[in-house]
């Protein structure tokens, strides 16, 4: 009698691509924060093979979060293709913050801290007057001078 235990919190499905790091990351768990009117900010906690991973490496780095829906338990056969699998959702930002949490002789457990590129702005304090621009041009011009947005 196979008596297996269903796994309820399995997020090794979820994705954590960021850029120019080949190390590969197993999502432990994540923790979000979404409201209207304000940047979104994710915590993800994950373990790596790659026991020092270098602040330089991560922080301030384009990274992708992608959500995946649990497995079905469809049979797969081995004629049939393998099924491609898509996101239900897929958060772009970058990293703002990194912890190592702790280590074994085998991995190392991290967190970060996952903000759109938008909220790279909070983190700055520069104050400039600007006389005879509206608004939209303001902000055009931040945006694009010291943040390198293109749109």
């Amino acid at each position: 009698m196979n008596q297996s235990l269903p796994v309820f919190f399995d997020h090794t499905r979820h994705k954590l691509w960021v850029e120019d790091l080949d190390t590969p990351l197993d999502i432990l768990a994540f923790d979000g924060q979404e409201h209207l009117s304000q940047p979104f900010l994710y915590h993800i906690e994950f373990t790596s093979t790659e026991q020092d991973l270098a602040a330089e490496r991560l922080l301030g780095r384009p990274a992708r979060f992608s959500l995946h829906a649990p497995p079905s338990n469809l049979p797969v056969f081995d004629w049939a293709p393998a099924p491609v699998v898509k996101p239900l959702r897929t958060l772009h930002g970058v990293i703002t913050g990194l912890q190592r949490l702790s280590a074994s002789r085998d991995e190392a457990r991290y967190q970060v801290t996952l903000q759109p590129r938008l909220a790279l702005l909070d983190k700055g304090r520069q104050y400039r007057i600007y006389q005879h621009k509206s608004v939209p041009e303001i902000v055009e011009h931040v945006l694009r001078s010291r943040h390198g947005f293109a749109y």
